[in-house]
């Protein structure tokens, strides 16, 4: 069973809202430095969550930084509650801004090439049925992932299970 995507993608509005990276640090207390804000403005500027090598590649065309100061600046911004870390089965994490013009979404994940495609967010009266129920544990995080094939990767699957039934 193929479950097509495509209407929840075209309700999913693109980001028409930024964030200011300068007034992002100081509410988190953080120190405005050249680094903290490429790597911030380059999440920022994303349309889809990023893993660390990606943040790598942006941000060392702009300045001059390496990978293990990108790990500790995403650290301590996930800390700061300024990103979202999403874990992926192929053990890469991605991130994205934690922030009010990208409110929590669910993620759909390609099991095969890896891309990730942001998913419309719950209603609130969704989400509030769902929390609603009667229950012993107290919620702090919600993460919803879809994980398949993405439209690329299925028609490769379908056409090579095509040539090997000839």
């Amino acid at each position: 069973m193929v479950f097509r995507l495509t209407n929840f993608l075209k309700a999913k509005s693109m980001k028409h809202e930024y964030c200011d990276a300068s007034e992002t640090l100081r509410k988190a207390g953080l120190a405005k430095t050249a680094q903290r804000m490429a790597v911030l403005e380059s999440i920022i500027r994303a349309d889809r969550p990023l893993s660390a090598n990606e943040i790598l590649e942006n941000v060392s065309r702009e300045i001059r930084i390496n990978r293990v100061t990108v790990y500790r600046i995403l650290s301590s911004f996930r800390t700061n509650k300024i990103v979202r870390e999403i874990g992926i089965d192929h053990g890469v994490s991605h991130y994205e801004m934690a922030c009010v013009h990208n409110p929590v979404h669910p993620h759909f994940c390609c099991r095969c090439c890896g891309k990730i495609i942001c998913l419309p967010p719950l209603t609130l009266s969704q989400a509030w049925d769902w929390l609603s129920q009667p229950s012993d544990f107290l919620v702090e995080r919600i993460d919803v992932q879809l994980i398949g094939l993405c439209a690329n990767c299925r028609d490769k699957e379908d056409g090579n299970r095509v040539a090997s039934d000839q």
